[in-house]
């Protein structure tokens, strides 16, 4: 037997004996080491799942076809072979449609064609119409076989019936029921609930003879070949104006260079930011295994401390006692590893179709991606051998004289802990000041740098308690003397909780900017709560939408805008001169002038509109609207700005044609009306809807035509509700469809779950960490507690002292994760706020103190509190060694 397994053979058994012996301990371990490795395995498999590769997705988007065809033009086109992506589309725009029989006869004789179509088909509400995908086809047809999910029921065969996807369904449309499509009311039974997965969300799925009812439809074709079709078949069909999916190229594909032209950007995907991204997350779980895991290790190392003086005794070398502790880290390390690795794939499993089934996300087939889970579970095999380190070093210097008499020696910490950790801290800073000018990469590297800086130095900073201890009460005396005397045990607990906190508030810190930048830039196109009807339509539709939204909507005054039709399909435009310009309209066109901290919005897109009092008071800010709805109901022109007005108090309209080449516009008409100006706000995001309110009874004086371009209704306080939103933008859309309705709702975060989840995630690591390191504190501190108990302490001594070390554990690991991660958190909010759009590139900061308190304060005075109820007051007698 070879040497090296002489020496571990007995450290293993012993390891074995030891986990078996002292179970919770064992359990604490398996769980701190495995419940990581769980998470990650399961995030990991579930994400290979969902994310479907062109191989796997082509029983989906083939069926049994050997090839999905589209005709995108009748001459040479430029398309990725193995996704389908359109680089170059050729001369489409005036094109004839491809056929079935022109599609047969471009591929390889003996080949099958059949025909699908793609488009869009409206339904009867019970408030109108809604608008979904759909799709005709002969899902029976072998070569479609597989295309499809079948939820319930069948797939439609005749004309008259169709199938809804499982989000058509959940509006109450069941097998069975009579459908109505089209603006026809065309009635058709609903025979089943299928998912297509290339369509995802809303679907209708008609048979191929009623494709004639979808709108805006185009063909898509499905063909088997004989041999199937390579990729020069595919190469040549590209010549002709058809883009072609084949199974056997996706299958083994042509490189990039022999289809993409030269000097064509494509998006690859970060592929080396992702792979830093993975590597520093590896490296954090990593850390925080090492940093939980560490005290159980450190305790069981001192609840052996009198068999490793035996073996020394009996003649083992330092070596020898490393090994035994060493061995616990390969026993608990790799089989916790193992069990979570295995549990990850296990839920993961059970979850894909009871996510599939609930929010209709597709999943490809369950895939383990092998290379992420054993690389996972080596780190989670490395993770207890790193915790088991540095308790295996202090055991191979163990004193054998101090350990069997049951002493514990002195604890000091070498003077290069703190150097190295100051050394790490102040590189990780300087990475965090250079990342701040425009890399979060560089940022989260600094970070990082940081931790690890004072994660090395916390046994140093644990010692800089003991002086503080003098001004406690005896609980907390105890506490802090226990703490900085057994460093071992209390550093990578409060190096585990400051870890955490500094990660959470680094992130806390950049949601909380990044969502404060878009709360600043957010434009809102209409009063909180208002609804807008938009779109095109004839003058005597908007009054139909106009009635339908009163009688929908009663009590609630309706707004309209009206502005420039459009001239015979000529580029004209509606605008006012500037007061005393004597050049040509390009020269005298007026704009107000604003300031430079200032941007301009006008929600209807036009500067010059006719807007009524009702829009004017909904839709101007509160210190124009009076004004302006006054100025309207003179007859007045109301303009915001300055510098339109000329002596006589009025402003000149003119209609001009813009000419696509560089030439002076032409003036088709102009108008002389009174007007009133008004200031325009100054500073910050302003938002109008239009720089020139025209009353609506002049609007018949200008000279050109206007029509309605939109219809507003409620506001702050008469809101329009989701349920009125949708009856109402299905009853709009039963009258026209080219109209569309948006409910102004405000500017909402969207990164507030998020940072919800990272309170809660860090919450519960702050409180494991720091119940464990109290836990075994406890364990740990049983001759002091029989000490205590032997000179009449009271009986809540020990609940105060338990409660004390929690306190130590949570709140001094949160302060130090609170001071680390404010700078890495403030300087990622530079360059994560600092956009080239809205307001401007200045950055945004934003220190989230509610979230930090709850990480930091509030869920360490919750370890306080649970610890006090769950430790026993009374003090235990135990045996204690002279």
């Amino acid at each position: 037997m070879r040497a090296w397994a002489v020496r571990w053979r007995p450290a293993l058994r012993i390891a074995r004996r030891e986990a078996l012996r002292h179970r919770v301990r064992t359990l604490l371990v398996v769980a701190m080491v495995g419940l990581p490795i769980t998470a990650v395995v399961a995030a990991a498999t579930l994400f290979a799942t969902r994310d479907v590769t062109p191989v796997e997705a082509l029983p989906r988007t083939l069926g049994a076809a050997d090839v999905r065809i589209t005709g995108e033009s009748r001459g040479p086109v430029t398309a990725d072979p193995v996704h389908g992506a359109v680089y170059d589309p050729g001369q489409a725009g005036g094109d004839e449609p491809w056929t079935r029989t022109e599609v047969a006869t471009a591929l390889p004789a003996g080949s099958r064609v059949v025909e699908a179509r793609e488009g869009e088909i409206a339904y009867r509400t019970g408030n109108g119409y809604a608008t979904v995908s759909g799709w005709a086809d002969d899902l029976a047809d072998p070569v479609r076989a597989g295309a499809a999910d079948l939820v319930a029921g069948r797939f439609p065969a005749a004309e008259g019936e169709v199938a809804v996807s499982p989000a058509v369904a959940a509006r109450g449309v069941s097998v069975g029921d009579e459908l109505l499509v089209t603006r026809d009311d065309v009635p058709v039974q609903v025979v089943g609930i299928a998912r297509l997965p290339q369509l995802p969300g809303p679907l209708v799925v008609l048979p191929l003879d009623a494709a004639d009812l979808l709108g805006e439809s185009h063909a898509v074709f499905y063909a088997t070949v004989p041999g199937g079709l390579d990729w020069p078949a595919v190469q040549e069909l590209n010549r002709q104006g058809l883009v072609a999916l084949s199974r056997e190229v996706v299958l083994d594909p042509p490189p990039q260079e022999a289809w993409l032209p030269p000097d064509t950007f494509v998006a690859t995907g970060g592929g080396a930011a992702a792979t830093a991204v993975l590597a520093l997350v590896v490296a954090s779980v990593l850390l925080e295994v090492v940093l939980l895991a560490g005290p159980a290790f450190a305790v069981g190392v001192r609840r052996q401390r009198r068999d490793l003086a035996l073996v020394a005794v009996a003649g083992g070398a330092p070596a020898d006692l490393r090994r035994v502790v060493l061995g616990s880290g390969i026993v608990l390390g790799g089989g916790a590893a193992l069990a979570g690795a295995a549990l990850g794939v296990g839920l993961s499993a059970a979850a894909v179709p009871l996510v599939a089934a609930r929010w209709d996300v597709p999943f490809g087939p369950f895939d383990v991606p092998w290379t992420h889970v054993g690389p996972t579970v080596a780190v989670g095999m490395g993770a207890g051998l790193a915790a088991a380190w540095f308790p295996a070093r202090q055991a191979a210097r163990t004193d054998v004289a101090d350990a069997l008499a049951g002493r514990r020696g002195q604890v000091r910490t070498s003077w290069r802990s703190p150097v190295v950790g100051l050394l790490l801290a102040g590189a990780g800073a300087v990475l965090v000041a250079f990342g701040a000018q425009g890399s979060e990469f560089g940022v989260a590297a600094g970070a990082v740098l940081l931790v690890a800086g004072a994660v090395v130095a916390t046994p140093w900073l644990v010692g800089l308690l003991a002086p503080a201890a003098r001004w406690l009460p005896v609980a907390g005396r105890l506490a802090v003397r226990d703490a900085t005397r057994n460093r071992g045990r209390t550093a990578p607990a409060v190096a585990a909780v400051a870890a955490t906190v500094a990660g959470v508030t680094a992130l806390a810190i950049g949601s909380a900017s990044d969502s404060a930048q878009s709360q600043r830039d957010y434009v809102p196109q209409a009063p909180m709560g208002a609804a807008m009807v938009a779109g095109d339509a004839d003058a005597g539709t908007w009054d139909d939408v106009q009635a339908v939204v009163a009688e929908q909507l009663p009590g609630r005054p309706v707004g309209r805008i009206q502005a420039l039709r459009e001239l015979d399909g000529a580029s004209a435009g509606l605008s006012l001169l500037r007061a005393g310009c004597t050049g040509d309209v390009g020269e005298c066109s007026w704009f107000p002038q604003y300031g430079p901290t200032s941007t301009i919005t006008l929600t209807s897109g036009d500067s010059v509109a006719v807007v009524d009092g009702s829009a004017v008071r909904a839709l101007f800010p509160a210190g124009l609207a009076d004004g302006v709805a006054a100025a309207l109901d003179r007859g007045e022109v109301a303009v915001v700005g300055s510098g339109a007005l000329d002596a006589q108090g009025e402003v000149t309209l003119v209609v001009a044609e813009h000419d696509q080449g560089a030439g002076v516009p032409d003036v088709l008409a102009q108008l002389t009306l009174p007007a009133t100006e008004f200031a325009l706000p100054q500073g910050g995001m302003v938002t109008l809807p239009t720089l020139v309110a025209v009353p609506p009874s002049v609007a018949a004086d200008l000279p050109v035509p206007v029509q309605t371009v939109q219809l507003l209704v409620g506001g702050p306080d008469a809101p329009v509700t989701a349920a009125e939103e949708q009856r109402l933008s299905e009853t709009v859309g039963a009258l026209s469809t080219g109209l569309w309705v948006y409910v102004e709702r405000g500017w909402t975060d969207d990164l507030a779950i998020g940072r919800l989840l990272l309170v809660l995630l860090g919450g519960a690591l702050v409180l494991v960490a720091t119940l464990t390191a109290t836990g075994l504190a406890l364990t740990d501190a049983r001759p002091d507690l029989a000490t205590l108990a032997a000179v009449g302490a009271a009986p809540g001594t020990r609940r105060r002292m338990a409660m004390a070390a929690a306190a130590v554990v949570g709140g001094g690991g949160a302060l130090l994760g609170v001071l680390v991660g404010l700078g890495p958190g403030i300087a990622v909010a530079f360059p994560l706020t600092s956009q080239d759009f809205g307001a401007g590139v200045q950055p945004v900061v934003v220190v989230p103190w509610t979230v930090l308190g709850a990480v930091a304060l509030a869920v360490p005075l919750l370890a306080v509190a649970v610890t006090g109820v769950a430790v026993r007051a009374r003090l235990p007698m135990t045996t204690r060694l002279t």
